[in-house]
């Protein structure tokens, strides 16, 4: 049964070759020579194959409508490693000239052989597939081994009736190390030939003008020059191969991979006065040529038969189908994971590309918005930007509509999340109330645009804000979901580079505000302090050069130098930023050094400078501080575990539940009571937590689920003997009795996490049980709890009524010893020793009907 592949056009005679597999492909053109489309003058487009445009295939791509994807090159592999479908990535090219090519040392070839790897480890499993023994070789991968297979019968009988040389490439000039252009040159002098392909830079080449044409080329010149390099190229090409299925002699640079034998089918050497005699003597001798000319065809015939190449594809295909099942598979655990679409402008060095990465790796993410214009990066001058804007999975004009979105996805792919982004650009949806998702926006430069922002926010349903003092500006004006997420760094990006310290002061950034100016100014004159505009790692290399990194806040934002700076393994000095929490994240002359005015800042880098020991200690103690807890990644997680209470509630709506501040809900039953899933507290557990001991398990559902994650062991602890037989067939293991009394056989530090979830208000002395379960919880575990808040409005207008009426679930459950406010919640675990990271809460919606009403009086019981 006929496959349906993807694959890319980086080689039209490669693609028409693969197609005569007889399989179904769809084909993203690529761009060649100023050309995004397929070359027709080269070959036909084969009826099996469909020209399809880059974001219509990833779109099905998404709706997993393909069995296999061929990845001509890393370049493709990197576009679709998003994608859990079946790959298979084929090496045309030796590393050894991927490294040429990109103007790098031979010495990076090790280096970039283990990040290829890399790749490949993440985003498997993938068949490799090697176009000869000797690139296999030469990356050093396993894999399989596909040589190019000829038909002779395509192209028809050399007569060789032109006295000229033949030459056939793309870009020979600017090849030259694997393609020996300029070795033609020197074999040819004076003698007279034909140059055919897309090679802008040589005026005497042209493209054949059709197929026909370029097989009528081959048959009539009296023959082909080769100058692949070895050590760079194999010892052919397909084009090579081509000349000889026709009937052609070749004349050849040696290389040990070479088909051409001399006398034989051909000429070869590494003399080039030899070769340019050879040419000569075949250029004037018809005879000599048909004679070699037919040994070609043979020889191609014999070794390059297209029987054996379609074999072999076909073979490598089913090799890469037989990988489905597992896909399917993580495919199906890929969609446990929340669906966000995530709108913003494609712009590589912003907060959203860094959120985009991280995101991907615990979500399933697809993103929609235009790319940053090139205009924009001309007016930026970000034209020194190492890595250029890219299309989003979904290309959306500047004002899309909701429907326009929803029209971009791909069939029945619906998010739970609409994650908009600032980046600075123009690019705002509306109609968002028509979007069937939670409706998130997370706003980074608010100290510059308060009032713009404060009429975007009305269009989310929660509101991220990187600068944390405008908080209560939101809610003033009736904003009510407003969380703080802090800017961060991206390891991989900013990581410290170099151990080198060539400066003793460095900045990057835009110089857009006097006072920086200023402050830069005075540092220069009396401290070698280094300024440069750059951007990714070059950003991060000058930070890792530089003994201090210099900081001066824009309004007292916390910017993202901060963060950026420390990882590079640099001290910061940096201004206080009051009110924006950098003094609540850091501590001074611990992680980083704070200045207060221009003086104390002169003094304070003089210092640091002699004092190496001292400086590199506050360097060391801040990059560790900051890889450990400020990373995107960890700003993902945050931002997930708020959103999943949102998307849980959504859910628990479209079920026909009723979620409020009532935990467990007044209306569950009793065997309810025991198996509630609380998708709640599983969002606040840390996916890191392997050992769990769930105190209160009832039925065992919460550690099922969390079995079912990966988590590797969770312990149940329930009183009723008859609830913990039930909860033993979904838990690690249930231990039945009551808590306040039983001593576990537990050794210290055993567990990564302790739940309490809603136990500790029905104990006699909760605080004494969290002292006693404490040893139990490894120095970095955490505990976490839920716990209901009497101080609920509906308890408080009952209260004011006069009445304290118990009932069997809730808040006033009869079973409750003991009641919290979120105070006396606090008081609980700082008695116990613990520090209080995390205090989220579940509220119903319906609160911010009333707890913002418009100016009035209201009447609250009596």
């Amino acid at each position: 049964m006929p496959l349906r592949i993807l694959t890319f056009n980086w080689h039209e005679p490669y693609i028409c070759l693969m197609a005569k597999t007889g399989h179904y492909f769809d084909v993203v053109p690529r761009l060649k020579g100023g050309r995004k489309d397929w070359l027709v003058e080269q070959r036909p487009i084969p009826e099996n194959v469909t020209l399809i445009r880059e974001e219509h295939a990833l779109k099905k791509c998404c709706h997993h409508f393909y069995d296999v994807i061929i990845c001509q090159n890393v370049q493709d592999l990197t576009l679709v490693k998003q994608f859990e479908l079946p790959k298979i990535l084929v090496f045309h090219n030796k590393l050894s000239t991927e490294i040429a090519l990109a103007g790098q040392q031979i010495s990076k070839k090790e280096v970039y052989r283990q990040q290829i790897q890399s790749l490949i480890d993440e985003n498997g499993p993938i068949h490799l597939v090697f176009i000869s023994q000797a690139k296999k070789i030469d990356w050093g991968f396993e894999g399989q081994i596909i040589t190019p297979g000829i038909d002779p019968s395509e192209y028809g009988d050399y007569h060789g009736r032109w006295p000229k040389v033949l030459r056939v490439g793309n870009f020979m000039k600017e090849r030259d190390i694997m393609m020996g252009f300029s070795l033609q040159e020197q074999i040819l002098k004076g003698l007279p030939s034909t140059i055919l392909g897309l090679n802008p830079s040589l005026p005497e080449s042209r493209l054949s003008r059709s197929w026909e044409d370029l097989k009528q080329a081959f048959r009539r010149h009296r023959l082909y020059l080769n100058t692949t390099v070895e050590g760079y190229e194999d010892g052919y090409n397909l084009a090579m191969l081509e000349a000889m299925a026709t009937g052609m002699p070749v004349v050849s640079v040696a290389n040990q991979t070479s088909p051409i034998r001399n006398d034989m089918n051909g000429f070869v050497s590494n003399n080039l006065n030899f070769l340019h005699q050879k040419v000569a003597e075949l250029l004037g001798n018809m005879d000599l040529a048909r004679k070699l000319g037919q040994n070609a065809r043979e020889t191609v015939i014999e070794k390059f038969p297209i029987s054996k190449f379609t074999e072999k594809w076909n073979e490598a295909l089913e090799i890469a189908s037989q990988t489905k099942p597992k896909i399917r598979q993580r495919i199906k655990n890929h969609r446990k994971k929340l669906k966000i679409l995530m709108g913003w402008v494609n712009y590589p060095a912003s907060t959203g590309r860094y959120l985009r990465d991280a995101l991907f790796q615990i979500s399933e993410l697809l993103t929609c918005g235009p790319k940053m214009p090139v205009e924009t990066l001309k007016q930026w001058n970000l034209e020194n930007m190492p890595e250029l804007p890219r299309s989003n999975d979904f290309p959306l004009p500047c004002r899309p509509s909701a429907q326009e979105i929803l029209s971009a996805l791909p069939p029945g792919w619906i998010p739970d999340i609409f994650l908009w982004v600032e980046t600075g650009l123009e690019f705002f949806p509306h109609g968002l109330e028509h979007l069937p998702a939670v409706k998130a926006c997370y706003l980074i430069d608010t100290h510059l645009h308060l009032d713009e922002h404060l009429v975007w926010a009305r269009n989310f349903d929660l509101v991220f804000l990187a600068q944390r003092q405008y908080i209560h500006e939101f809610q003033k004006t009736g904003i009510k979901n407003v969380y703080w997420l802090p800017l961060a760094c991206a390891p991989e990006i900013h990581g410290k580079k170099t151990n080198n310290k060539l400066y003793d002061i460095g900045f990057v950034g835009s110089l857009t505000e006097q006072k920086q100016v200023e402050l830069l100014s005075k540092l220069k004159r009396k401290f070698n302090l280094y300024y440069e505009r750059c951007f990714l790692q070059r950003m991060a290399t000058v930070f890792s050069q530089s003994k201090i990194v210099f900081n001066n806040s824009i309004k007292d934002d916390l910017n993202m130098r901060v963060f950026e700076a420390m990882a590079s393994g640099s001290m910061l000095l940096t201004d206080e930023a009051k009110g924006s929490g950098l003094t609540e994240m850091f501590q001074d002359r611990k992680h980083l050094v704070i200045y207060r005015n221009e003086d104390e800042l002169l003094e304070l880098a003089d210092y640091y400078l002699r004092n190496d020991e001292e400086r590199e200690k506050i360097a060391a103690e801040g990059m560790k501080e900051v890889l450990e807890k400020h990373t995107y990644s960890h700003r993902a997680k945050e931002m997930l575990e708020i959103l999943s209470l949102f998307v849980n509630e959504k859910g628990d709506k479209r079920e026909g539940m009723s979620k409020g501040v009532v935990t467990p809900a007044l209306t569950a039953n009793k065997e309810d009571y025991y198996r509630q899933k609380r998708k709640d507290v599983e969002t606040l557990i840390p996916d890191h937590s392997m050992i769990i001991l769930d105190v209160g398990c009832g039925e065992g559902t919460l550690g099922k689920r969390l079995l079912e994650k990966g988590t590797k062991e969770v312990v149940g602890i329930e009183i009723q003997p008859e609830v913990s037989e039930r909860a033993r067939g979904n838990l690690s293991r249930v231990i039945c009795g009551d808590i306040e009394k039983i001593d576990l056989p537990f050794e210290e530090g055993h567990f990564d996490c302790i739940v309490f979830a809603d136990i500790l208000e029905h104990l006699k002395a909760p605080l004494s049980v969290v002292k006693k379960l404490k040893k139990h919880l490894k120095d970095s575990g955490v505990v976490v709890a839920s716990i209901p808040n009497v101080r609920y409005y509906l308890v408080i207008n009952m209260l004011v009524e006069g009445h304290w009426k118990y009932g069997d679930y809730g808040i006033l459950d009869r079973n409750h010893l003991r009641f919290f406010t979120k105070k006396e919640i606090e008081a609980l675990f700082e008695d116990a020793g613990f520090e209080i990271t995390t205090i989220t809460a579940n509220i119903d919606r319906k609160y911010y009907t009333i707890s913002n009403p418009p100016p009035a009086d209201i009447s609250f019981g009596r």
